[in-house]
């Protein structure tokens, strides 16, 4: 599924320094939790190594990113993206 970016996400990730293939991982393989209408992706170690023998050098190379950020989603519309330094509500 293609991800479509909001100008909002688009400007975060930016500001950021959110690399756009972070994203997508994130949408792939993260853990996600409803808030309101949306769904938030974030990635915590225990996934992480799970998915490490699948994705080795995605994980290799953005696993601090990978780790440190959530997206909210409406559908396959990523709203905004977070850097995130305590776990995720």
């Amino acid at each position: 599924m293609e991800l479509v970016y909001s100008n909002h996400a688009l400007t975060r990730c930016q500001q950021r320094g959110i690399p756009l293939e972070v994203i997508d991982f994130l949408y792939k393989y993260g853990s996600k939790i409803q808030t309101h209408q949306d769904k938030k992706y974030f990635c915590n170690r225990k996934n992480l190594k799970k998915i490490a023998f699948k994705e080795k050098e995605m994980v290799s190379k953005f696993d601090k990113h990978i780790l440190s950020t959530a997206i909210v989603c409406n559908g396959n519309q990523v709203i905004t993206a977070m850097k995130i330094s305590q776990g995720v509500r």
